[in-house]
């Protein structure tokens, strides 16, 4: 069994950790395992095991047909047995397929504004789904949207959930008199930090003393400017910092007081799940699969969206409750661990795969 993986890059965010994660644990499986990125790499190369044939083709533009055709020539020295491709390449790997004898498409659809899905139907995809041999989603949100649009394929539409690359993290000895906190989103509009520097905001006003950690790639520099102006607007330097992108978080989560995710969407994001092997304390929106990860409620604190104050004192209440808040960073650990690990995902995975491809669970191990 060949499996090839295309993504755009390899840069910090949820979906190109999700093609790394994939890749080596497919390799670790037994299976031939293929990374192609169709532009550049980025932070997440390093994280790329040894055993994942990885290769970069430097696409410029969409038209970039000398880039288009190595592409091509590539995947047919290869053969693959399944193209599994990540969000937006699936434009080229449509076109692709037909030069493709024998491989089948997955689409892998990790849309992070699941809550707006009336305000980007994606037309478009409506043309490309019919000729795909499966889907996965990465919420329950997405996957109903699509098998209520192209109910044809419906039994070829699945939800997987993400799973962490990392192993479980040991934290380090919590210093009641340091609090830290950390936010693992990449810079851009749909991850609210706005919102979460309003919090913070407010629990600078309830007296507390702490440091903030804004982590992630800057996808919208529009953005990074607001943030930056509302740091300043609340007079906040010393206690909000903008780090940008990290290739090694786990520093960051081992001394960190809580995790906290301020988006207004998600799929289902990587970072939290993240937060949960490292047993954070952690402050969510209710979006995406953010409520199923947290166990409603039952593993952590979820705030309705663009909600400073509540977020403030969920805050507040991790600090001021520090046995509760470990409590509940263990619970959330233990559902990371055993609901959304790499062998949750990838018995799934390969279940579908070989319905897809006519061969058998064993035969692809």
């Amino acid at each position: 069994m060949k499996i090839v993986q295309l993504v755009d890059s390899l840069d910090l965010g949820g979906t190109e950790r999700m093609s790394v994660n994939i890749a080596n644990s497919l390799a670790d499986y037994g299976v031939e395992s293929h990374l192609f990125v169709t532009r550049n790499l980025g932070g997440l190369v390093d994280f790329v095991s040894p055993a994942v044939n990885l290769k970069a083709f430097g696409k410029k533009s969409t038209f970039d047909l000398l880039t288009f055709f190595d592409l091509l020539k590539n995947l047919r020295n290869v053969k693959p047995d399944i193209l599994h491709v990540h969000q937006t390449s699936i434009f080229w790997a449509i076109l692709l397929k037909p030069f493709l004898s024998g491989t089948r498409l997955i689409w892998h659809d990790h849309f992070g504004q699941s809550e707006m899905l009336d305000q980007y139907p994606r037309k478009e995809m409506n043309f490309i789904i019919p000729f795909l041999s499966a889907v996965i989603t990465v919420n329950t949100k997405i996957k109903d949207f699509w098998v209520e649009k192209i109910p044809s394929k419906a039994a070829r539409i699945y939800f997987l959930r993400n799973f962490p690359q990392l192993q479980e993290i040991e934290r380090a000895h919590q210093d009641s008199a340091k609090i830290t906190l950390v936010n693992v989103a990449n810079i851009r509009r749909q991850k609210d930090q706005l919102t979460l520097i309003e919090s913070l905001k407010h629990l600078k006003s309830f007296g507390f003393q702490f440091k903030a950690y804004l982590i992630g790639e800057v996808v919208d520099e529009d953005w990074l400017e607001e943030i930056k102006a509302m740091i300043l607007k609340h007079d906040m330097a010393a206690e909000v910092e903008v780090v940008g992108p990290v290739n090694n978080v786990v520093p960051y989560l081992k001394s960190a007081t809580m995790g906290i995710l301020s988006s207004e969407s998600e799929g289902l994001p990587v970072a939290l799940l993240e937060y949960g092997m490292a047993a954070l304390p952690t402050v969510a929106t209710r979006v995406g699969q953010c409520e199923a990860v947290m166990g409603f409620g039952e593993f952590g604190w979820l705030v309705p969206v663009k909600s400073p104050v509540e977020m403030a004192h969920a805050m507040r209440e991790i600090i001021e409750n520090p046995s509760k808040a470990k409590k509940l960073g263990e619970l959330l650990k233990s559902n990371v661990v055993e609901n959304y690990g790499v062998k949750n995902f990838m018995d799934q995975y390969l279940k579908i795969v070989s319905e897809i491809s006519n061969s058998s669970i064993s035969e692809i191990r």
